[in-house]
């Protein structure tokens, strides 16, 4: 079952790669390497790999610092922190669709954010949050961490019960304060959670396809455009499936060895810690 719904396909698209596959026309020839020479020169493919790139990056550093500090504010409400868990926990259980469509109301020109802020006297802060390029960007960073942020509170949330107050008070009886509890005893504890955190909000960065979809379009000009957008885009619309499949395979190149990098990394220090 894995080699048909996961080799098979991974193989016909490696394969693919080489051709000059089209929908419309099924008999394909070999062309070497010209398709990865063409993606790499490609200024529309270049510009999507590279927005890519950064909504990775911005989400794995945002979602990950503000989901470890609503983790240990939540490790604290004491009865509260089940129901806390379960709010947080909602935008995981929604389909990225749906939760387009949810902050399109709020980040439209006459969405809920600028009517709030004329509400309370700061319409010049009003603007078109996804009519320019660089505030498209940003909006789609923001739902995309947004989505994601749950699922890390949790994993953190669950990391933090399997800590021994035994040795949080420990150290607190050999002098540590707070931050030097937090940074001597939590934080290296935490290491496991922080691997699984790592794994998961790369994976879900570079794959991004429906919010950037529904929520600008892609646009404006092409502006949020990801590497699965565009796979999308030029192996279904314009039915070269061959230039889609390099597309595939050098982001699956990427994904994996910036994935195995970083884990590798974070699991030398679970072992240290």
């Amino acid at each position: 079952m894995y080699a048909l719904l996961v080799l098979v396909p991974l193989a016909l698209s490696l394969y693919y790669s080489f051709t000059n596959r089209s929908l419309l026309f099924p008999d394909s020839k070999l062309v070497g390497l010209d398709n990865y020479v063409r993606l790499l020169t490609d200024p529309t493919f270049l510009g999507s790999f590279g927005f890519t790139a950064v909504l990775t990056v911005a989400t794995f550093v945002g979602v990950n610092i503000v989901g470890l500090g609503i983790a240990l504010l939540l490790d604290r409400a004491g009865r509260f922190f089940f129901a806390m868990r379960m709010v947080f926990f909602i935008p995981i259980a929604l389909s990225g669709v749906i939760i387009a469509f949810i902050w399109s109301t709020i980040l439209t020109d006459n969405g809920l954010l600028n009517g709030f802020l004329s509400s309370i006297g700061l319409k010049d802060l009003t603007q078109s949050w996804l009519g320019t390029p660089l505030n498209a960007q940003g909006s789609v960073i923001v739902v995309t961490g947004w989505q994601a942020l749950g699922l890390c509170v949790v994993v953190y949330l669950a990391g933090l019960q399997t800590i021994s107050r035994e040795l949080i008070d420990a150290s607190r009886i050999d002098g540590c304060g707070p931050i030097a509890s937090f940074r001597s005893v939590t934080w290296p504890l935490l290491a496991p959670s922080l691997t699984i955190n790592a794994t998961l909000l790369l994976i879900n960065g570079f794959k991004t396809y429906d919010i950037p979809v529904v929520l600008t379009g892609t646009g404006p000009a092409g502006a949020t455009s990801t590497v699965a957008t565009e796979v999308i885009r030029v192996g279904f619309n314009l039915n070269r499936v061959g230039l889609a499949s390099a597309m595939a395979i050098i982001m699956l190149i990427v994904v994996a060895s910036v994935t195995a990098i970083v884990v590798g990394i974070l699991q030398k220090r679970e072992v240290s810690s």
